[in-house]
């Protein structure tokens, strides 16, 4: 993204928060344009920025008319260089705002004890993964151009976010593409464990038993810097949900916090 559009970006979210202070409001206050997290996000100047969203928004800050237009305006050029808007037909519903989310989140804690996460497989595991999903030969070149773009985001900039991700052994064992693939897969992730100060990757062993990741299955916690920001991330076959109550956070930081301590480092496992 060009510095000139991210200084739009940041311009227009500055304007919106100050239009919202000056009318009193809090962000659970405008719910009817968009969660929490939303609002917060186009203060911040990541997005997404939608001509509806805007005018709604003046409209419950009390700006005149002028003020929306120039607003709705900046939001168009803004919303334009959306990088994730390119790859709408291989995106479920809802996950184009996870990837949003995922490049500026201070951290980003994940389980899954069947699969490796997004963010930490190699080009062939992502591949044989998407076949086995059935997705065709077009989508599967398009998926993987969406790959690189996701990795460059997220670890790309100055200041990438720390990710910890708590894998069940199983995922380790279920032979995606070849056992040749799932090989280069794991010395993938102890190289990333060695070189990346960034990344910590745990397993979940089969002989620690009973755990809480049994019954709600795989999740991702977003952390960031502003307060009162936090998301859960649930996935499913058709579409993404989004948690951020407070008492909902506060279950998934516990059951977080029970996996990580039932799992070892990368370094200490052994098959």
């Amino acid at each position: 993204m060009s510095s000139g559009s991210g200084m739009g970006r940041r311009s227009l979210g500055r304007q919106l928060r100050r239009l919202r202070e000056m009318a009193g409001k809090k962000p659970e206050d405008v719910r009817s344009v968009g969660s929490r997290q939303k609002i917060w996000r186009m203060e911040a100047g990541k997005g997404p920025f939608k001509y509806a969203d805007i005018r709604a928004l003046c409209f419950m800050y009390g700006a005149d008319e002028a003020m929306t237009e120039r607003l709705t305006d900046l939001a168009a050029r803004a919303d334009a260089e959306n990088i994730w808007e390119d790859f709408t037909d291989v995106l479920i519903p809802g996950f184009g705002l996870y990837l949003d989310l995922e490049q500026s989140a201070a951290a980003i804690k994940t389980y899954d004890a069947e699969l490796i996460h997004g963010l930490l497989q190699t080009p062939l595991y992502h591949e044989h993964l998407t076949i086995g999903e059935g997705m065709a030969e077009n989508a599967r070149r398009r998926d993987a151009e969406l790959r690189i773009t996701r990795m460059e985001t997220a670890f790309g900039g100055a200041d990438p976010p720390l990710v910890t991700a708590v894998i069940g052994e199983s995922a380790l064992h279920r032979i995606i593409g070849s056992a040749d693939i799932m090989r280069e897969q794991l010395r993938y992730l102890r190289r990333l464990s060695d070189e990346k100060t960034n990344v910590e990757v745990r397993i979940l062993p089969w002989s620690g038993g009973a755990h809480p990741g049994l019954r709600g299955g795989a999740f991702t916690l977003l952390e960031f810097t502003e307060p009162d920001t936090d998301v859960v991330y649930l996935e499913s076959q058709a579409d993404a949900r989004y948690l951020e109550k407070e008492s909902k956070l506060r279950t998934y930081r516990d059951v977080w916090e029970t996996l990580r301590q039932k799992s070892v480092r990368l370094e200490e496992y052994t098959t």
